[in-house]
């Protein structure tokens, strides 16, 4: 049988004793997509919101650097689609 190397995103709780609970959240699949697919994903129709959300924190994304600085950003589909289902509970 292979080992399997599974990350999850967790949440972390301190304990009177010292230690840290670790409680897992989700896993964490490595998949990017581009601003335009996690527009699509959301029902926007622009990029510019996506980069808003971006900037301030609600989804995961970063731009690589790049030799003439004008990279793509890449986001986190995991982020996306927990941003999708916290905007489907407040309704």
């Amino acid at each position: 049988m292979a080992a399997q190397l599974m990350l999850f995103e967790t949440d972390a709780t301190p304990r009177a004793d010292g230690c840290i609970l670790l409680r897992p959240r989700r896993l964490v699949d490595g998949k990017e997509i581009g601003a335009a697919k996690a527009a699509g994903l959301l029902g926007f129709k622009d990029t510019e919101t996506i980069y808003g959300l971006i900037q301030c924190g609600e989804i995961k994304g970063w731009k690589p650097a790049s030799v003439r600085g004008n990279g793509k950003y890449r986001i986190d589909l995991g982020s996306v689609l927990d941003y999708k289902e916290r905007r489907l509970k407040e309704r």
